[in-house]
């Protein structure tokens, strides 16, 4: 019997994991794969399955190339951890320009503004807002004495 959540015994996810080992290919042996590369190019998956490595980088080439501002966005929010949703919630909330500046975002020029330290997101902002920020070292108090400097030079 089954464990509960279960489709299958253990004893049968085995047999159906090892059904494809040793299975050749249907265009191996004829001289290559349908791209006409040479057998030698085929290898064993870490699953038993034999590809062709040629194909499978030209593959993997086209998909990056038809998809790049996809993966591109996907690491750009991986790396400061957030998801699409809490994205597009900043996004919304800041009517799609910069929270400091008001500067309407094209395409992919926001910037994602993070505390180094505690690496929570603060939101977007375009580029001059976000290198100002940065060489204000994330100080108000720095950024409160050039605002005083600046109203003294006020002409």
């Amino acid at each position: 019997m089954p464990r509960k959540g279960h489709k299958f015994t253990p004893e049968q996810r085995e047999r159906m994991s090892q059904s494809h080992m040793g299975q050749e290919p249907w265009n191996k042996g004829t001289g290559g794969c349908k791209r006409g590369h040479d057998p030698e190019f085929y290898v064993c998956s870490p699953s038993g399955i034999m590809m062709c490595m040629a194909c499978k980088r030209e593959n993997g080439a086209k998909y990056r190339n038809e998809n790049r501002d996809r993966i591109q966005r996907k690491s750009r929010l991986a790396r400061y951890g957030i998801s699409e949703a809490e994205f597009k919630r900043l996004w919304v909330k800041q009517g799609g320009a910069c929270a400091i500046c008001g500067k309407l975002f094209a395409d992919e020029e926001y910037h994602i503004d993070h505390d180094h330290e505690s690496g929570e997101v603060r939101g977007l902002l375009c580029a001059a807002c976000n290198t100002a920020i940065g060489l204000f070292k994330d100080s108000a108090a720095v950024l409160d004495n050039a605002i005083k400097y600046l109203n003294q030079h006020d002409a």
